[in-house]
């Protein structure tokens, strides 16, 4: 998601993997005194940094010349938890004597949670048929927005990535056409043309997903909204859920 840019998933995971790399190469091959075990210690370090980064970007200002300004309070409350994850952790590993906290009940509690966000999700979605699946993990990738393009049905995944999808130039087929989209830890951004016909269902645990800046957030929740349907010979089905992520689509600006 553009909001979540100013440091991204590819940005940390990518530094610390690269200072990960070089610290093995640095004692391995050419026998400095490096303990990579202790550059390990610091990944606690991502889940902070990119929750302090979520907190700052839940404070949103709308596209356009009348701007508005809101706040995307499940986006803030999903960089509160994940920041204090990176706290604990770290002041667990440097300061045991002060952060004596054991994290069995939460894993156990938000797996329970994932298991059935995924039960119900799976016996209410509609199955996107046709097209290839697309996944972005610790990493991500741009579909549209250059040229015309075929949309088709399809699944896109973001684990700890980021997608983005442009619609506004892409050939949409008569019929519907269902886009399921998934954000574990990552996000997703989708630009839809104006006046397109939209069936969109929007499910969310300890993340974000706004629909033209209805934002449903928090521990769970959901949304369900139809536009334009009425007399529409091509409508496009949304499917978003996001897990400890967010997922963002938007209605681009008609140009005046």
């Amino acid at each position: 998601m553009k909001l979540m840019r100013l440091i991204s998933f590819r940005l940390l995971v990518g530094l610390f993997l690269l200072l990960l790399g070089l610290s093995i190469i640095l004692s391995k091959v050419f026998g400095f005194d490096i303990d990579t075990g202790k550059v390990w210690d610091f990944w606690p370090a991502i889940p902070l940094l990119l929750g302090l980064n979520w907190m700052v970007l839940a404070f949103r200002a709308s596209e356009g010349e009348a701007r508005r300004f809101y706040f995307s309070w499940g986006q803030f409350l999903t960089g509160l938890v994940a920041a204090a994850i990176g706290v604990v952790y770290l002041g667990k590993r440097f300061w045991p004597e002060y952060f004596d906290f054991d994290f069995t009940i939460f894993w156990s509690t938000l797996g329970a949670l994932l298991l059935i966000f995924a039960g119900i999700n799976l016996m209410r979605g509609r199955t996107a048929e046709r097209g290839a699946g697309k996944i972005a993990f610790m990493g991500g990738f741009n579909i549209g927005g250059s040229g015309p393009w075929k949309l088709e049905s399809g699944s896109y995944l973001a684990f700890m990535g980021a997608i983005e999808l442009d619609l506004t130039t892409a050939d949409i087929s008569p019929g519907e056409t269902v886009l399921d989209l998934t954000a574990i830890m990552g996000g997703i951004d989708v630009t839809i043309p104006p006046g397109l016909a939209v069936s969109y269902g929007g499910s969310t645990i300890l993340g974000g997903v706004s629909y033209k800046e209805q934002e449903d957030g928090g521990i769970i929740a959901s949304r369900t909204v139809e536009e334009h349907l009425e007399g529409a010979d091509r409508v496009v089905r949304i499917q978003a859920r996001a897990i400890m992520g967010g997922i963002d689509i938007k209605e681009k600006l008609r140009s005046v």
